[in-house]
């Protein structure tokens, strides 16, 4: 388990300037609202709303960047918006070096330089001359890069997540003691002081909590999942011994660090009280935090952060808060389902499709699905609805009718990608060989060099036996991906590719080398560099590299298959054959998945 926590604090000569104050007067659509529950008559409310859809535990935002469409993460955890290498290569901005801006992510250096955008296309206006940092690890969800604090705290910003959308509020001088959960009605409202960092332009979204009764501060932060650094486990009474292992995590920097999982009996926060919680524990510093409440609050909850007010008001959604805490979705009768917008008028069609990827993201699946049927029959002509059911009925493991809609959408729009993507590993899952090349092949036209999707789509290639196009995708997404923390996997990647056809090999030597001293105890990056000695003819060094791995490792075929070939090359044909029968047995095809190196007994040498 891999996740994308953090962006970095920074400290340099980012320009600090008002996000708002030269946005055209034709962004503005005005909400003027009486807002309830003590609220002023007087107070009166303008705001710009951001469309947001959830693809996975990303909540992503579309921009236009100098004219292109641009995905970007929400990430109120990040003070300042960024891109990332590949996304500056892409759009072809030109980058400076800043030597007095350090930047420090929850996991490690960030290297960044900066840019400036002539034109960001924010929803209906248009704001020139607005940096961006570059660098870090790509967000994931196909994004390139992030939309930070110093857009998303510009104003009063309203996360409204559930039902797919962020506003920028603008209240007037008459709302500096009302209640600005205008959409409450009769539900309850949390109200909440936040802790307010007068040092920092951009400061965190950070308010007390407590955590089985240990007062805490929490940082809300819509790029993460929900995270207790290992010190405040401690001091919340949850021993190490109950600790269960949950792998690595990394952030915007170059490092990684460990994670558990841990239950958790209470968590408080205002008047709400959430008990029986099982949350991710990492070890981290967050500074004046003690704990992150990640994009999985946000979901279960409609929030306005004031800024005027120092505050932030709440109302809870409904449903689990924290995502580990969630069952397996049903597959059941669905229950009622309101069809009307945030405002009560009839969902569009994006709506609902925004509002399914939200319940999608809350393994709400058939909740979502019923907003997608009502989305499809709204608008039978758009590509994204079906492609996005049909990632739907994925989930719900239902691939026949998920290859009915990737169908659907590309027969509507040959060109959605992300349907073509999705149907190549459907269709490669259902054995459908020459389905799947087709489409990468498609995908392979139609994608820029620097695509973050040309990895995933080299590792279906190799799956599927195509070694020769995998190693052409992975020299694209390498040389375009020069600092990224899933470096040392592409590398390893490229290794094996370049061993399998037998090409290269001290290029693929040092592909392994480097992807090694990345993650040294990785079983499989000595796997591929054995192999890689094994067509080298270096059976020594082949044999303590399959030695090694598969002492960290045990059971590994292709590993017990090159130990066994390398054995027999030193004229060790007894031992030889006890690895390449257990290789055979864990996996009889073994021989169709490896380079063929003869196996027979080579004279032992003289000494």
């Amino acid at each position: 388990m891999k996740d994308f926590i953090d962006e970095p604090h920074a400290r340099g000569s980012m320009a600090r300037r008002s996000m708002w104050g030269r946005v055209k007067a034709s962004a503005l659509v005005a909400v003027v609202s009486a807002l309830p529950m003590g609220s002023y008559a007087a107070c009166q409310v303008q705001s710009l709303e951001l469309p947001v859809k959830m693809v996975g535990s990303r909540a992503v935002a579309t921009l236009g960047i100098n004219g292109t469409p641009v995905p970007l993460v929400v990430d109120s955890g990040a003070f300042f918006s960024s891109l990332t290498d590949a996304a500056a290569e892409q759009l072809k901005l030109r980058l400076r070096g800043d030597p007095a801006l350090r930047a420090e992510g929850l996991t490690g250096r960030v290297d960044v330089q900066t840019t400036t955008v002539e034109k960001l296309q924010l929803l209906k206006g248009e704001l020139p001359g607005v940096q961006f940092m570059v660098g870090g690890n790509e967000p994931g969800a196909g994004t390139m890069g992030l939309i930070g604090r110093n857009i998303l705290s510009a104003s009063d910003t309203e996360y409204d997540l559930g039902h797919g959308v962020i506003r920028f509020l603008f209240p007037n001088d008459d709302c500096a003691r009302s209640n600005m959960a205008y959409w409450a009605g009769s539900s309850p409202v949390t109200a909440i002081d936040l802790v307010i960092d007068y040092r920092s332009k951009v400061p965190a979204i950070r308010a007390p909590v407590k955590l089985n009764g240990t007062e805490l501060v929490a940082l809300f932060d819509t790029g993460a999942r929900t995270i207790v650094t290992t010190r405040t486990a401690r001091r919340a009474g949850v021993a190490e011994t109950d600790w269960k292992a949950a792998g690595l995590l990394y952030g915007a920097g170059r490092g990684t660090t460990e994670s558990w999982t841990a239950d958790f009996e209470k968590f408080e926060i205002g008047g709400e009280v959430i008990r029986g919680n099982r949350l991710h524990v990492a070890d981290l510093e967050l500074g004046d935090a003690n704990m992150l409440l990640g994009i999985d609050f946000f979901l279960s909850h409609r929030i306005y952060v004031s800024k005027k007010q120092s505050k932030m008001f709440f109302t809870y959604n409904g449903g689990t808060v924290f995502a580990l805490d969630r069952a397996e979705a049903p597959n059941g009768p669905v229950p009622g389902i309101d069809p009307a917008a945030s405002d009560g008028r009839a969902a569009t069609a994006d709506e609902l499709s925004r509002r399914a990827s939200a319940s999608a993201a809350r393994q709400d699946y058939q909740i979502a699905l019923a907003d997608l049927d009502r989305a499809c029959a709204l608008e039978s002509t758009s590509a994204p609805l079906f492609a996005q059911r049909g990632g739907l009925h994925v989930a719900l493991k239902h691939p026949d009718k998920a290859l009915e809609d990737f169908d659907r959408a590309l027969a509507l729009d040959p060109t959605d990608v992300d349907a073509r993507g999705q149907r190549a590993s459907l269709r490669f899952a259902s054995n459908d060989r020459d389905g799947a090349t087709a489409d990468l092949d498609a995908l392979d036209r139609a994608l820029p060099p620097q695509a973050q999707m040309r990895f995933p789509m080299s590792q279906l290639r190799q799956a599927l036996g195509q070694y020769a196009p995998a190693l052409v995708e992975l020299n694209q997404w390498l040389a375009a991906h020069p600092r990224e923390v899933t470096r040392p996997q592409a590398l390893n990647s490229r290794c094996w590719a370049r061993a399998m056809l037998g090409i290269e090999l001290d290029q693929a030597l040092d592909d392994c080398d480097e992807a090694i001293d990345g993650d040294r105890g990785n079983a499989n990056y000595r796997d591929s560099r054995g192999w890689v000695y094994l067509r080298l003819g270096r059976y020594d060094k082949a044999l303590a590299d399959f030695d090694r791995g598969l002492a960290d490792r045990p059971g590994i075929a292709s590993s017990l298959y090159g130990r066994g070939i390398a054995k027999a090359r030193l004229g060790d044909a007894a031992q030889a054959d006890v690895d390449l029968a257990a290789a055979r047995k864990a996996q009889p095809d073994i021989e169709q998945r490896t380079p063929r190196i003869d196996a027979t007994v080579a004279p032992v040498p003289k000494r």
